[in-house]
């Protein structure tokens, strides 16, 4: 609230000390023309929400019933969580290969964190 009122002097900052990294997915032809992508089912998610050390954000997804479909260019941010880089970067990568979109419309970088292995 104080970043929101313009006083961010009032937030107090905690260090855990842990390094974190961060994919994001995107379906096939974002940031252009991504609509042949949408609706398409999403699968392992539930797989990558068991997984220790690793957080996953919901963007562009949408829930029916018990399935995920995409539902907009930015699908959703991996996030791998380690004691460095290295280790943070292999546990966000490997909750990504977890992840397929029907029809092999699920884009991400491979290149996040590879200064640091």
């Amino acid at each position: 609230m104080a970043t929101a009122q313009g006083d961010i002097r009032k937030v107090k900052i905690k260090n855990d000390n842990k390094a974190r990294v961060v994919v994001a997915g995107a379906s096939r032809g974002y940031p252009g023309d991504y609509s042949d992508a949408t609706g398409k089912q999403i699968f392992g998610i539930e797989e990558v929400l068991k997984m220790d050390g690793v957080r996953f954000y919901s963007a562009g997804v949408k829930k029916r019933g018990r399935n995920y479909y995409t539902n907009g260019g930015r699908l959703f941010y991996m996030v791998g969580e380690g004691k460095d880089v290295v280790e943070a970067r292999q546990k966000a990568y490997e909750a990504m290969s977890t992840i397929f979109v029907e029809g092999n419309n699920l884009h991400y970088r491979t290149d996040i964190g590879w200064r640091d292995v």
